[in-house]
């Protein structure tokens, strides 16, 4: 049977693009079940706990790049990370959670490559999320493409995540808004998350709102100030279940 392989997949912590330093990453996702299963029942049961995930991410040993990073966030918290098995493009899905690091276990036989590979924990549900957006060159305000994604239950929670790779020029204020809509045209959309305005060269801001939003389609909108600036930038967005 045919199989499907990650080659092409992006990884991000924070606004960091690690996915040339890396080459295996695992994911488990864990719902925490807990037996609470008496004498008097037919089966057992169960009820179910916190969710949580852990991520897995090999990486090559660089010293100024990634190794530097991966120590910084050994007492760092809520740290961003995104897993995009496809690669980012519009319209592409993959995962976003926030966790923190468990464990760097270094590997380095001899006359083997030199790597880091770095456990990372989160205690809330892993999110699915859709790239709404990829913009290697963004100079002028404007929309992104509608993506249909589904409305959002009441104890849902929606997630909008900025990266800001990398800027030059003036940099003015750069706005970014998720909003959205019942219709593909956007005739009436809301604006459901606002991020922080931008303003330095690389960044990245998790912005969440609880449900419930009846509307399914989704977009990102950018107010561009100024004349000259350059932005490279990803949107990212998902619902995070109870």
């Amino acid at each position: 049977m045919p199989r499907v392989h990650a080659k092409a997949a992006d990884i991000f912590v924070d606004e960091w693009d690690f996915s040339g330093f890396s080459n295996a990453v695992d994911i488990s996702v864990d719902n925490n079940l807990a037996e609470v299963t008496a004498f008097a029942d037919t089966d057992q049961t169960f009820v179910e706990g916190k969710a949580g995930f852990g991520i897995t991410i090999n990486g090559f040993y660089s010293r100024t790049d990634y190794d530097a990073e991966m120590w910084a966030d050994l007492t760092a918290a809520a740290r961003q990370l995104g897993i995009y098995p496809p690669g980012v493009s519009d319209g592409d899905y993959g995962y976003e959670g926030q966790s923190i690091v468990t464990g760097q276990p270094r590997v380095a036989d001899k006359g083997a490559a030199v790597t880091l590979n770095v456990n990372w924990k989160g205690d809330t549900p892993l999110v699915r999320a859709i790239v709404l957006d990829v913009n290697t060159a963004l100079i002028a305000t404007g929309n992104g493409t509608a993506y249909q994604h589904g409305a959002v239950a009441a104890g849902q929670t929606i997630v909008g995540v900025l990266r800001v790779l990398s800027a030059s020029g003036t940099l003015p204020t750069l706005t970014v808004i998720i909003q959205s809509d019942d219709n593909q045209a956007f005739t009436s959309p809301t604006t459901r998350l606002t991020f922080t305005g931008v303003t330095t060269s690389a960044t990245y801001e998790v912005m969440m709102a609880a449900g419930a939003i009846t509307d399914t389609w989704w977009r990102v909108s950018y107010t561009v100030g100024g004349t000259t600036p350059v932005y490279s930038v990803v949107v990212s967005f998902g619902i995070r279940p109870t």
